[in-house]
């Protein structure tokens, strides 16, 4: 069980894959303090190594440092980009089970939430990061799905997934710890001593910037890998700016992709489910038990700071 938060506690900061803008940085970080919340920097979100926020021990030292310092309640990145995956069989992870606390973070930090379920067993908080949505003028509807979980005094979060906005594409009801993210970061990460189990998982999937074919091409590692052959149902969030401009590709859309993948599959699935690379978004706890009811829609969400 994390740490329950309050509306006074300390958020540490940092970037452990690519830098911040400095500009969004600093507004994300009034943010945080407007709420009400001390904020401890780390040396990471102004750090440069080639395209990285600081070199590799630099970025490991601080994550570590993080989880052990006792005044620091909860991390929250300032963005994501590339990086962690180098960081994945140097992080000491009996360190981060003695001091367990959420991290807060999507895109590349995707790896490293998978990464600390898998070796560590700790639920993470795949939501709204420093530099980018806290520093760009938060949606109230990203806001309030972030701290209404944050807050939350109940075992449970559940969404209606008509208010969400999200199809159906197979009825059913199934229940199993959420486990995804990035689907180019699960890909990658498949066939590593980090990549978690997925048997009986609510697969959660998005991506930005990637051309149907390159979707594709995900799918496929994740098909072979025998992924879908074992989750209990699947949950596709949004799938920005995934236009091909070729035209001798551009005949076939993502949407293409995923209904031929997933629109006849035996386990209930949703699509355009309000999460990802866009500024409107639902935080999802990864590794927490969720129950998706695809027939009544309704999804409901363990509460990672109360869960057993």
């Amino acid at each position: 069980m994390l740490k329950p938060l309050s509306k006074n506690s300390t958020i540490g900061v940092l970037a452990p894959a690519f830098p911040p803008d400095a500009q969004k940085l600093q507004k994300g970080a009034a943010y945080l303090h407007e709420r009400g919340h001390r904020v401890i920097m780390g040396k990471t979100p102004t750090a440069r190594h080639g395209y990285f926020a600081g070199n590799d021990q630099l970025r490991l030292e601080e994550l570590q440092t993080m989880f052990a310092n006792p005044e620091i309640d909860m991390i929250i990145c300032a963005r994501g980009g590339w990086g962690t995956l180098r960081l994945l069989n140097q992080i000491d992870y009996a360190l981060l089970q003695a001091h367990p606390k959420a991290l807060v973070g999507y895109s590349d930090i995707t790896t490293l939430q998978l990464a600390f379920w898998k070796k560590a067993g700790l639920p993470s908080l795949s939501g709204p990061m420093v530099a980018v949505e806290m520093g760009s003028g938060i949606l109230p509807f990203t806001e309030r799905h972030f701290w209404d979980q944050i807050y939350n005094p109940r075992d449970f979060y559940s969404v209606n997934l008509t208010d969400a906005a999200t199809e159906i594409w197979k009825k059913g009801r199934a229940a199993g710890p959420l486990l995804g993210g990035c689907l180019s970061m699960v890909s990658h990460q498949l066939g590593t001593p980090y990549s978690p189990d997925y048997t009986g998982a609510v697969l959660l999937l998005e991506d930005v910037g990637e051309e149907p074919y390159k979707i594709d091409r995900y799918l496929a590692h994740l098909k072979q890998a025998g992924v879908f052959g074992k989750i209990s149902a699947l949950i596709l969030g949004n799938f920005l700016e995934c236009e091909d401009e070729n035209p001798a590709r551009n005949m076939v859309s993502i949407h293409d992709v995923l209904a031929e993948y997933f629109s006849d599959s035996p386990f209930p699935v949703v699509y355009d489910f309000p999460y990802g690379h866009g500024m409107k978004k639902i935080t999802m706890p990864i590794g927490a038990r969720v129950e998706l009811d695809a027939t009544e829609g309704v999804l409901t969400m363990e509460n990672i700071f109360k869960a057993k």
